[in-house]
């Protein structure tokens, strides 16, 4: 599949106006999530579900009567879909094992002379909440796959991503290129509220963009999951989330995919006045 063809599953480089759960942006999303897995006739039955979804009109937005963001749809969309299953390379012994996360007392502050800055907080794995909070459950989803499979991108099953309430905040990046600057975006998760780019360097305030980089060639480089408090201010407008960053790797154990998963915080892209 080529890359041309890979983005025409994903989400569209321009923003869209509706996030409902259930919704055709919602809809892209699983299909972009289940064509990177190689589940190809699931990934096609979402996107010709999306597909119709824009040809009628949301009908997600419309049982709220609304176009903005919405929790949670009325009913299901039905869908005649079918998963295979997946065929599990064995988890190597060092793949059963769980990594420890240190924390590190260090919080790193970087700024430039146009006044954007950035603020990252490593935070202990640990101080997830449970199941019921989205990064929460997906980690410890992460956790299971790691001890129990080889933690590819084709062991997940998106069922645990829905059940996260995690669609729409999760970004899926391609870090096979062993330059970051060629890591690529093959899913941008469309409820976040950053202008979609195809690359993370391609971001427009540099701060920004080589502190992902990092963050993304670390996990990279040791396949240990990282937890971050971002605090920032880009362009006038103030950023405050939670980021977690997991690894998936390939049939040699090598990290290939990163899945990263986002909980915005009070504060999160709120317009700062001129001045202050």
């Amino acid at each position: 599949m080529t890359a041309r063809a890979s983005h025409s599953l994903s989400e569209p480089l321009t923003p869209v106006t509706c996030v409902a759960d259930g919704g055709c942006s919602y809809l892209r999303a699983l299909s972009t999530i289940e064509h990177i897995a190689g589940f190809e006739h699931t990934a096609r039955n979402y996107a010709a579900a999306a597909a119709r979804c824009q040809r009628n009109g949301c009908w997600a937005a419309s049982a709220h009567g609304t176009h903005g963001a919405a929790r949670h749809a009325s009913a299901p969309i039905p869908l005649d879909a079918a998963r295979k299953t997946a065929i599990y390379t064995p988890a190597l012994d060092r793949m059963a094992q769980t990594i420890p996360f240190e924390r590190s007392r260090l919080l790193d502050f970087v700024t430039d002379a146009e006044g954007n800055y950035i603020e990252r907080r490593p935070l202990k794995l640990d101080t997830l909440p449970g199941r019921d909070d989205p990064l929460g459950y997906l980690y410890q989803y992460w956790r299971g796959l790691r001890s129990e499979t080889g933690c590819q991108f084709s062991d997940i099953d998106t069922v645990h991503l829905v059940r996260a309430g995690i669609i729409g905040k999760l970004h899926i990046i391609d870090v096979t290129d062993s330059d970051p600057g060629e890591f690529r975006f093959q899913l941008f998760g469309y409820a976040v509220p950053l202008r979609r780019y195809e690359k993370p360097r391609a971001h427009p305030v540099a701060i920004y963009g080589d502190s992902v980089l990092r963050d993304y060639n670390t996990v990279r480089l040791t396949g240990v999951p990282r937890l971050q408090r971002i605090r920032g201010r880009l362009r006038d407008v103030s950023h405050h989330y939670t980021r977690l960053i997991l690894p998936f790797l390939d049939a040699h154990g090598r990290v290939t995919h990163l899945a990263v998963a986002i909980r915005q915080e009070p504060g999160d892209a709120t317009k700062v006045e001129a001045g202050h």
